[in-house]
């Protein structure tokens, strides 16, 4: 388990730290707890991703804590929480570098929201994170919808196997992230990760490219290059676009796939290679074979173990946690401050159905991130494919319904998801007060006020 999905407790109170820590591992986090400052201070040495807080922890103080830490620790986010009267110390917390704050009695709905958040946008701009991407480039596939568990438990199992794996889905679905996850998840880790794109590739190079060449073997081969079978071996070799790869040099594929040897181009020496195979592909194979584009044993061969990406239009739950980390991801990048999106434009982006995938979404926020001219994103901070063609907007709010309660309700979940379930922020980003957001909400038989953390 990675230290991001481990949080530490600090309460005073056994009732109240008990009752979070159930709550925190029924979630499946990892959870350490601890009484006062000093007791949370003996993890700092340890695997932390979050620390929750109070902000008075018995005679102590939870500001204080946080200051301690972030000598040792500076980018360990924290969330405080805090007495209803005692916002102010909060808030100054906050200026310390706290992540953000919860009033008591805690909403377990809020908390739990704040939490998948913190640790969404953590995984992508944590600085621990971006040094160990290569060694584990799959831990920054995010999903929390039943379609993406599913994939992630299928890719978990091929990882145990050395079965070659078949990655089927739309271009820009993550096909790369996944064969990438399981390289990293596979006894194979310690070897090399070797990545070639066909489609990227002249068609009267494909093979040289993965068996390699010796020296005269056609012209510009000046000497002996090794490909890309053998730059993997021990590791993980993947192909993508394998459904653009050459009629004329798939048996030769399938003779290496078969015999896990190569011959060079130009060569009559037969090299051995250990090599995992992962090979994805956006067309349809069966249509292929079928055209006569495809070999049908290279096409059995290939299908051992598949794995289907969904398009983002079947994972719109998925939206909110991939617009958090690719914000977080472009205002790092580009050193803006964390925009706010209107309630119109956060409805379109859960609404359209993005047929460039995750690819086009995060291209989509990056450009916004960009181009703005301040702190606040509207439709028409859109790039301009979107925000200009009028019909593509209609039809994405169409799909809601024309019902006014049914928008404004869409837009108040949207915003009040995105603040992690902190009904104060919301308010204020949608411009309306605590107390009316407070009666739509029990309007909608959502609560109108916080409840009790109750998990026992």
């Amino acid at each position: 388990m990675t230290s991001g999905r481990s949080v530490l407790v600090v309460e005073d109170e056994q009732t109240e730290r008990d009752a979070l820590a159930r709550l925190l591992r029924m979630e499946q986090y990892r959870v350490f707890t601890a009484r006062d400052p000093e007791e949370a201070l003996e993890y700092l040495d340890g695997e932390v991703g979050l620390v929750i807080s109070d902000v008075r922890i018995g005679n102590a103080s939870g500001i204080e804590l946080l200051r301690m830490w972030r000598r040792r620790r500076p980018h360990t986010p924290f969330i405080m929480a805090t007495a209803y009267g005692d916002v102010d110390s909060a808030v100054a917390a906050m200026k310390l570098g706290a992540e953000d704050y919860l009033t008591k009695p805690v909403d377990p709905e809020a908390l739990l929201l704040l939490v998948r958040r913190t640790i969404a946008r953590q995984e992508v701009t944590s600085p621990d994170r971006q040094k160990g991407s290569a060694a584990a480039p799959g831990v920054r596939i995010l999903g929390q919808s039943a379609v993406m568990i599913d994939v992630l438990e299928r890719v978990r199992r091929a990882a145990q196997t050395s079965s070659l794996v078949l990655i089927l889905g739309e271009s820009g679905t993550g096909k790369e992230l996944i064969a990438s996850a399981i390289h990293a998840q596979s006894r194979r880790s310690i070897g090399p990760y070797v990545a070639v794109n066909i489609a990227a590739l002249p068609e009267n190079l494909v093979e040289a490219e993965l068996f390699g060449h010796v020296p005269g073997a056609f012209t510009g081969a000046e000497r002996d290059r090794i490909g890309r079978f053998e730059a993997a071996d021990g590791g993980t070799l993947f192909i993508d676009e394998i459904g653009d790869f050459p009629l004329a040099a798939q048996a030769k594929l399938l003779r290496v796939l078969d015999n896990l040897a190569v011959n060079p181009v130009g060569s009559n020496e037969e090299r051995r290679v250990d090599v995992r195979l992962v090979a994805a592909t956006s067309r349809n194979l069966a249509e292929l074979v079928a055209r006569g584009n495809f070999r049908e044993d290279l096409f059995y061969r290939l299908n051992v173990l598949t794995i289907e990406l969904p398009p983002l239009r079947d994972r719109h739950d998925d939206i909110p946690l991939l617009m958090d980390a690719f914000l977080a991801e472009a205002c790092r990048k580009y050193q803006r401050p964390w925009p706010t999106m209107s309630p119109e434009l956060i409805r379109f982006m859960l609404a359209y159905d993005w047929p460039g995938n995750v690819r086009q979404l995060r291209n989509a926020i990056e450009n916004m991130v960009v181009m703005s001219n301040g702190r606040s994103l509207s439709l028409d901070d859109l790039p301009a494919y979107l925000s200009g063609n009028s019909s593509l907007l209609a039809k994405a709010f169409d799909r809601g319904g024309n019902n006014l309660r049914d928008i404004e309700r869409t837009a108040i979940l949207s915003v009040l998801e995105r603040c992690g379930g902190n009904r104060t922020h919301a308010a204020e980003a949608l411009g309306i007060s605590v107390r009316t957001l407070q009666r739509k909400l029990k309007a909608w038989g959502l609560g109108g006020n916080q409840t009790e953390l109750d998990v026992s």
